[in-house]
């Protein structure tokens, strides 16, 4: 199986998906060299993922939507077999260049259409990449990571969660500057309702950056792909 479907096939889809994937392929091609500098400030959430994925030496983990590797590179840290995927090679070369780790591999990938088996990965992640997508490759996104996930295997989702006050409307307002088309829809949606449709149920929500983003667990007790 071809680890990343050619450009030119993905853009058959709708107008709405077409646009996705070239504006992911110019922007992460040009951001590629700051997103470590962007994201500095979410640093210190990777361990907090670590530790409420249970991840550990005996564990094989999926990072989805990898950017330059750092949630990859953290779950690598306990010894845990992972492997980084992501649309964008201007990223990737970026992680393999970070990565110290021999168990630790990152590869090209379309996140709908994962080039691995069925539940080959104890656990599975994406972060803070679902809500810049399309509603219907953010579903997509799920069913792929819930179909290559054990059975009692874990799922973590972390990403914005819903403002409730000061802080948290000002960070929305914030991301709505350079993430308007998808956001709200996001925002609005329910996580919950999606992941139990493909067999995952969720089974903790916690909030992380003082409020702003939330991390969410759940364990894949079967689906119909």
């Amino acid at each position: 199986m071809n680890s990343v479907q050619p450009l030119e096939e993905r853009l058959n889809g709708t107008d709405e998906e077409r646009e996705y994937y070239a504006l992911n392929k110019r922007v992460y091609a040009t951001f590629a060299r700051f997103y470590d500098l962007v994201t500095f400030p979410i640093g210190k959430l990777r361990r907090e993922v670590v530790v409420v994925a249970g991840v550990d030496a005996r564990s094989r983990v999926l990072d989805v939507a990898t950017g330059t590797g750092a949630q990859a590179r953290a779950f690598a840290e306990q010894g845990a077999e992972v492997v980084g995927i992501d649309l964008s090679d201007a990223m990737l070369r970026i992680a393999r260049r970070k990565n110290r780790f021999p168990h630790l591999t990152f590869r090209p990938a379309d996140a709908t259409a994962l080039p691995f088996e069925d539940a080959s990965f104890d656990v599975t992640c994406v972060s803070f990449a679902l809500h810049e997508m399309p509603r219907s490759i953010r579903e997509r996104t799920i069913k792929e990571m819930a179909r290559v996930t054990t059975p009692g295997g874990t799922v973590v989702i972390i990403d914005y969660a819903p403002p409730r006050d000061g802080f948290e409307n000002a960070v929305a307002r914030l991301v709505k500057l350079y993430e308007r088309d998808h956001y709200e829809d996001f925002i609005r949606s329910d996580l919950r309702a999606i992941l139990r449709r493909v067999g995952i149920e969720v089974r903790g929500e916690r909030r992380s950056l003082r409020g702003a983003a939330r991390i969410m667990t759940g364990s894949r007790f079967g689906a119909t792909f």
